[in-house]
Formats: structure tokens, C-alpha cells, sequence
């Protein structure tokens, strides 16, 4: 055989020895790849199982809260621990926190069409964040059960892309797809705003100076905010007697059945957040409405 023939036969030898290393390496790169992801995505969904468990415990913290603050009192107030809050605890790789919210502190967009008195008080807390009103009729549209329009500016079946509720809202957000409510409308009355399912009364220990002033005009803020943090109210005839207060009181109270409670757990670069609502009843037994859990 040729010399050349030889040496042209290791070379292709040689050329497939090295393709079959480079081939074997490459497969071994992408199974140790496969590995370290599969490895990284497990510890993931650990962690967000373990963030779930802890998230969860944060709403059980709230009910016993809750249900031990009823066996004390039958006044909700600022200054009870259900308001205090969970200040931040180490947890494995990281620490969590919650705290919870009197819902009855803001004004509840679905007490609206039971009567006057509810519109006006709505009325003067858009007047007071200079947010303007036109929306109203669209709104009450939105949450009432007829096609009937409230005129001016009323809306039912007019919408380009999706319906008119013709119900109670469940979530606040739903006011974003009302007519004449714009982003700006929408951040101004967010905090001071709520979506409950059945009527309230607004909690004149929790509300904010905000929602005060929408009960009247002739309300005495600094007053109302000096007295109840000296001492809450402990009823409402207390609360007009020591206010001296000239105008209607009507949807008060110095309790709260609805709250709001929000919890966070991180771990590591994982953030998880906890939203739920929960309703107590007069003996203190509670329930989650609706819960929210999301990764960020």
C-alpha cells in the first residue's frame, strides 16, 4: 500500500476519533446542562411550595387574630393588635411579613344604588381628591341589575368590547373598565375605596380622615382625628356626642366584619405575596372570601 494511501487513512481516522470526542463532549456538556436546570427548577418550585405553606400561615395569623379580638371586644379600633402587624421574621433563606386592613374603613362601591345618602357621600370624596364625578351614573350602571340608563352619563350596553356587568363588583378593579374612570381617576380613589359583597357600614375607629370628611361638610378634622386617638369610640352616639356632629350618621358603626389581609414571603430573590379577604362573623368564627397569590 502507498505511503500517501496510509497516511490518508489515519488522518480520516484521526478526523473521526476527534468527531466522536467533540460529539461524546457535547452530549455530556448538554446533560450536565439538563441536570443543573432540572436541579435549579426543582429548588424553585420547593421554594414556592414552601412560600404557598408560609403565605397560607400568614392569612391562619389573621383569623386568630381576628377571632381573639372579638372574644375581647365588639369595638374594632387602630389600636387593637389585629393593626399592629407582623414587623418582618427570618424564615429559611429569607423572612415574611403581613399585616392586615379594616375594609370597612373605606367606602364600599357597592352600597352606591341603596340610596341617596351613599351617592352623596361618594360624590363629596371624589369633590375632596379633585377627581370628577361624571363617572357615577356609568358606575351605578355597572353594578345595578336593569338596562335602564341613569342619565347624565349613565351607560349599559354601549360598550365597544365587553359588557356591562349588571352586578355587585367583586374587585375594586373592575372600575378601571367603567366609562369616564381614567388611570388618574382610578390611583386617586383606590386607597380610600373597597368592593364588598353585601352591605356595610363604614367603621368611624378605622376610617381615614378622607373618608370622614365625605360623611359632611361640617366635620371637624383635626377634632375627630385628636379624639379617637385619645379613645377610640365606643359607639356611634358617643361618636356624634363627642364630635357634635350636625349632620346624617346613617351606614356608621364602631365595628368591622370584612378585613383585608396582605402578607409577603421572600426567599432569596423570590418574592411571594399573600392578598385575602376575610369576614368575621359577631361570635368571632372567620372566613376567606378570596384569596390572591402571586409570584413577583
Amino acid at each position: 500500500m502507498a505511503l500517501s494511501s496510509i497516511r490518508g487513512q489515519r488522518g480520516l481516522a484521526l478526523l473521526m476519533a476527534m468527531l466522536i470526542v467533540t460529539i461524546a463532549t457535547t452530549i455530556a456538556v448538554s446533560i450536565i446542562y439538563e441536570e443543573k436546570f432540572t436541579i435549579r427548577k426543582t429548588g424553585h418550585i420547593q421554594a414556592m411550595d414552601r412560600a404557598g405553606l408560609y403565605a397560607v400561615g400568614l392569612e391562619d395569623w389573621a383569623r386568630i387574630y381576628l377571632r381573639e379580638d372579638r372574644e375581647e371586644s365588639d369595638v374594632d379600633s387602630l389600636d387593637e393588635y389585629w393593626a399592629s402587624g407582623i414587623p418582618g421574621l427570618p424564615i429559611e433563606g429569607g423572612y415574611l411579613t403581613g399585616y392586615l386592613q379594616d375594609e370597612q374603613g373605606k367606602f364600599n362601591l357597592n352600597q352606591l344604588p341603596l340610596s341617596e345618602l351613599e351617592v352623596t357621600r361618594f360624590r363629596r370624596l371624589c369633590d375632596n381628591l379633585g377627581v370628577d364625578d361624571r363617572f357615577i351614573p356609568a358606575l351605578m350602571d355597572w353594578i345595578d341589575e336593569d338596562f335602564d340608563i341613569r342619565y347624565p352619563d349613565g351607560m349599559e350596553e354601549n360598550y365597544e368590547s365587553y359588557r356591562v356587568a349588571n352586578r355587585e363588583m367583586v374587585d375594586i378593579s373592575e372600575l378601571r373598565l367603567v366609562h369616564n374612570v381614567t388611570p388618574e381617576i382610578y390611583e386617586k380613589l383606590e386607597p380610600h375605596i373597597t368592593a364588598l359583597p353585601t352591605p356595610t357600614t363604614l367603621n368611624v375607629n378605622t376610617m381615614s380622615e378622607t373618608i370622614f370628611q365625605s360623611l359632611g361638610e361640617e366635620g371637624d378634622v383635626k377634632r375627630f382625628l385628636e379624639e379617637r386617638e385619645n379613645d377610640p369610640f365606643a359607639s356611634i352616639e358617643e361618636f356624634i356626642e363627642r364630635l357634635q356632629l350636625p349632620y346624617e350618621v346613617d351606614g356608621l358603626s364602631v365595628d368591622t366584619r370584612f378585613f383585608r389581609a396582605y402578607g409577603q414571603v421572600v426567599q432569596g430573590e423570590q418574592v411571594f405575596n399573600l392578598t385575602s379577604l376575610v369576614y368575621r362573623d359577631d361570635g368571632g368564627k372567620t372566613l376567606v372570601l378570596n384569596r390572591t397569590l402571586g409570584q413577583y
